[in-house]
């Protein structure tokens, strides 16, 4: 929007309001109101004379009927520019954590992300914070209200394991001692598997996954609150996989690193 990214249109907007709302009979008083300089007012009103938007009426300065129109039009323009895009955005109230320890109604709280749990602590200072709305003990949920700051958080890594797809052998040709050094190695919070050749896999290796569904989403989503994934990914598929973080890397501002490990 022109308003929003044009600093002097938004200047001689808000020079039309004053004048429109407030008698002005020297530039100073607009300047003081304004947070300018009364060299700035005057270059400003100098280019809106011209422009037939503000005029000195019984020595005050007074928007025209044009300038009313313009206010009028920038205004509805504004308005209209923020229910649209409002209704795109989630302004969050109230959050719900993990109580890290005993809060009160209205204590202070500091949050943190831990095991991909968003966690309070009262009486624990963090980049986030809030009141708690309620009371808890360790480990029930809370809500948090007054919202600042940003949690301190850094996404964790995916390790995508590849693995022979089903066209090729899948869990069968797969050297299961092997398989398994490499999961200890790679380690991971998440154990994720994409599809029914992996699921097979895994429970050859005698491992529950954690993820089964819905996989790539969801280790994406594990990832950026912090958790490293391991994904069991046929060889097939890995292409799509890679496509799905780097479109989730595009809208993050810290990237989620990965690599691609063969299994076994």
């Amino acid at each position: 929007m022109q308003l929003l990214r044009n600093l002097g249109e938004s200047t001689r907007l808000l020079i039309l309001l004053e004048t429109s709302m407030r008698h002005h009979a020297v530039q100073r008083t607009i300047a003081e109101a304004l947070g300018m300089t009364v060299q700035g007012v005057s270059e400003y009103l100098r280019s809106m004379e011209a422009d037939g938007l503000v005029q000195v009426v019984d020595g005050e300065y007074r928007p025209t009927i044009e300038g009313i129109r313009v206010l009028h039009e920038r205004f509805r323009e504004l308005r209209n520019f923020v229910d649209r895009t409002s209704k795109g955005l989630s302004i969050i109230e109230v959050t719900a954590a993990r109580a890290g320890n005993r809060i009160g109604r209205g204590d202070a709280v500091g949050l943190f992300m831990e095991d991909g749990d968003l966690v309070a602590y009262a009486g624990r200072e963090s980049p986030s914070r809030g009141r708690a709305t309620q009371d808890a003990q360790k480990g029930e949920d809370v809500g948090v209200a007054q919202l600042e700051g940003i949690v301190d958080l850094h996404p964790g890594r995916i390790s995508l394991l590849r693995m022979p797809s089903a066209a090729d052998g899948g869990s069968r040709d797969v050297d299961l001692d092997r398989a398994r050094r490499t999961l200890r190695r790679v380690g991971g919070d998440v154990l994720a598997v994409l599809d029914v050749p992996a699921k097979a896999l895994v429970a050859r290796l005698r491992r529950s996954p954690d993820i089964r569904f819905g996989a790539v989403p969801a280790s994406i989503e594990a990832a950026e609150r912090g958790l490293h994934v391991a994904l069991v990914v046929p060889e097939d598929r890995v292409a799509g996989v890679v496509t799905a973080i780097e479109a989730a890397n595009d809208r993050l501002s810290e990237k989620i690193p990965y690599e691609t490990v063969p299994l076994g």
